[in-house]
């Protein structure tokens, strides 16, 4: 056990210290704020302050865990080797800076709470982020800087940490509609079909004639696709490796608008096709885009209704999530999962880290029952590159997840899957699913 130093606790000490200790680096700690029982104990210590008590291992605190509420805090960007790092801590210090100030400043997404400009969603933008600022957006940096405390701990200490864990490896596949011409209402059919007419796109009026009359497949429904490439792919996995490689399907069961204009949520072969695909993988509720509070609850009635299992893995549309309010709702929603947390148009850790975390609301300075799972990439993101380049891209994101031992999260959007499109898509699902360290 290590006992750790700190003079006050504090709710921001407890949540970074629980989250790196605890879930990351899997070493039992305690906490002491008497100096005598801290001198005394002759185990693994360190403390946590401005200045150490004596010749103890001692990292400098920046002041940032102490504060309540959100302050514009001035990020300057040093390295330690080859590790970006910020709030530079004085010589001091075993580590040369503040590991914890600094994992909750990436974490709680801090520079999300201050005044930004939004792009054209309402969305935090990545070109924002301190991240892609300095270059560390593709680099799970808090996992990389967790790891280098273990290193130093065991060479101080001559403790050995846990062995590294399996990467868990999703394929997560939002619907937001699940066919793209059948079972359809009949308004939106006439005027798809008006529309292709008096535009002579033939091809694709013939294509959703074809779908009309049943003479050919819908073009979204590839699910039994999926599954099967799926089982095939798991049967070629070591039984070691075979629990940590998932789909997920995060199916869309909002009111019809002019964004959300998929099929309705009452046909009842969307329901049964949820069902079935239920029986196989995971699955999970995928909100509209305009998810206010009525909404929210409305799709998790829905789902519930549909499924007959209450909701525990969420995404909203187009990652359009707002620090701290979308979070706040699915806490109300006693939602256990979501998978909200990246940039659909850029590559790369929002969050700077590939493992799970626990939400935590800056504006009441609490940890919630929320976990998130940040994922890596959207495939829309790099779809516009030739095979090679995806794969570079996803090798070089997966390669660093596994030295961090963490998740590595795909999104597919289902109508990317067409196969009469000319992608790589079935490629790069067949190369995540068949992935072994």
């Amino acid at each position: 056990m290590v006992l750790i130093f700190i003079k006050k606790l504090s709710s921001r000490k407890q949540y970074i210290f629980k989250h790196i200790f605890k879930r990351l680096l899997e070493i039992p700690f305690e906490f002491t704020s008497d100096i005598s029982e801290f001198i005394a104990y002759e185990g693994p210590k360190l403390s946590y302050g401005k200045k150490p008590l004596g010749d103890e291992f001692f990292i400098w605190s920046h002041g940032l865990l102490n504060e309540v509420g959100i302050d514009d805090h001035d990020v300057e960007v040093h390295h330690w080797d080859d590790l970006p790092i910020f709030f530079k801590a004085p010589d001091r210090s075993n580590l040369p800076f503040d590991i914890f100030s600094a994992s909750f400043y990436l974490l709680t997404r801090y520079e999300e709470y201050l005044p930004q400009v939004k792009d054209e969603l309402g969305r935090f933008t990545a070109s924002a982020s301190i991240a892609a600022q300095n270059n560390f957006l593709d680099t799970p940096l808090v996992d990389f800087w967790v790891k280098r405390l273990g290193l130093e701990l065991e060479k101080r200490f001559g403790i050995t940490l846990p062995r590294k864990r399996n990467i868990q490896i999703i394929t997560a596949i939002e619907t937001a509609s699940v066919f793209q011409y059948k079972n359809r209402a009949v308004v939106p059919v006439l005027q798809s079909i008006y529309e292709n007419l008096i535009k002579f796109k033939l091809r694709k009026l013939f294509r959703q004639l074809g779908v009309h009359l049943r003479l050919i497949k819908d073009p979204y429904d590839v699910y039994d696709i999926i599954l099967r490439i799926y089982k095939e792919s798991l049967a070629k996995l070591p039984k070691t490796v075979k629990n940590s490689r998932r789909v997920l399907y995060l199916f869309h069961l909002g009111d019809y608008n002019y964004i959300d204009n998929g099929v309705s949520y009452r046909s009842r072969s969307y329901q049964e096709l949820i069902k079935h695909i239920a029986d196989y993988v995971e699955i999970g509720l995928r909100f509209s885009f305009a998810n206010g509070e009525e909404k929210i609850e409305k799709e998790t009635e829905r789902y519930e209704s549909i499924t007959n299992r209450p909701l525990s893995k969420t995404m909203t549309a187009f990652s359009k999530i707002s620090m701290p309010g979308h979070y706040k709702q699915l806490v109300d929603m006693d939602t256990i999962e979501d998978y909200s947390m990246g940039y659909t148009n850029v590559p790369g850790y929002r969050a700077s880290t590939s493992n799970s975390f626990y939400f935590y609301d800056l504006d009441y300075e609490v940890q919630t029952p929320l976990r998130v799972l940040p994922y890596a990439l959207h495939y829309r993101s790099i779809e516009h590159f030739m095979l090679n380049g995806q794969q570079a891209i996803i090798d070089n994101l997966l390669k660093k997840a596994t030295i961090a031992s963490g998740n590595f999260i795909v999104v597919f959007d289902n109508a990317q899957l067409d196969l009469k499109k000319r992608s790589h898509i079935y490629t790069i699902i067949k190369k995540l699913l068949t992935y072994n360290v």
